[in-house]
């Protein structure tokens, strides 16, 4: 019994010399034309999917830019409210340099109750009561006449 020969060629033998069949050479051109039509139609499916995904990608682009403009702008906004916070802070922290320490208003206490103003009168009181003594004065010396 004969081996079966093979189509291909093997490294160190020559293929047997074949004749020519019609049939089988319909076959493989219908075949090869199958198999071009499928690869066909994968690269119209993955160009029609590339498309679709450029489409979605740049509309997403889109979103995306319009998002970053609103965050920047915002972001832009928050700083300049910062900047204006940290500028009153430095104005209350100016403002606080320049009032009285605790130290200084006990000073001032201790003063003022040495001194107790309560007791202090004003010239007003002092010119009524000038004229009420001066007015028991003439009083009294037009008494003794």
């Amino acid at each position: 019994m004969q081996a079966p020969q093979s189509k291909f060629t093997d490294l160190f033998h020559k293929a047997a010399p074949q004749q020519f069949d019609p049939k089988s050479l319909s076959e493989d051109i219908n075949n090869a034309s199958r198999r071009l039509r499928t690869l066909e139609e994968g690269f119209t499916n993955l160009r029609r999917t590339l498309q679709v995904t450029e489409h979605n990608m740049l509309e997403k682009n889109k979103l995306f830019s319009t998002d970053i403009r609103a965050l920047t702008s915002d972001i832009n906004d928050i700083r300049k409210e910062i900047d204006e916070i940290k500028e009153k802070v430095i104005d209350v922290v100016a403002e606080l340099e320049e009032t009285a320490k605790r130290e200084e208003v006990k000073v001032l206490e201790k003063y003022i109750n040495f001194w107790n103003p309560v007791k202090f009168v004003t010239q007003n009181e002092v010119e009524a009561i000038v004229k009420e003594i001066l007015k028991q004065e003439k009083d009294k010396a037009g008494k003794v006449k």
